[in-house]
């Protein structure tokens, strides 16, 4: 399963994110896009709700509502989207 979490909105980043970049988890696997650093945190942050989630039934609805997600700093009320991306080479 390929998921993408990307920056929606924020009030300011202290890590240097900006709205649209995103990483991706393919597999259980981290992929961060070639040459953009993304904050640890934010990551830190999404990474145990895809692996309790998409594991089990129930996964598949709460990913397809494309949930918001917080980053742990308040000030920067820095929000991901979840979304599932349909890959092709990527089964489901």
């Amino acid at each position: 399963m390929h998921v993408r979490c990307t920056v929606e909105s924020m009030n300011y980043s202290a890590c240097g994110l900006v709205a649209g970049d995103h990483f991706d988890v393919i597999d259980g696997q981290l992929s961060l896009p070639t040459g953009r650093p993304f904050c640890y945190f934010a990551i830190a942050n999404a990474i145990p709700l895809l692996s309790g989630r998409l594991d089990r039934p129930e996964g598949d609805a709460w990913l397809d509502s494309r949930p918001l997600i917080a980053c742990p700093d308040p000030p920067e009320a820095l929000y991901l989207r979840l979304e599932r991306i349909h890959d092709p080479e990527i089964p489901e």
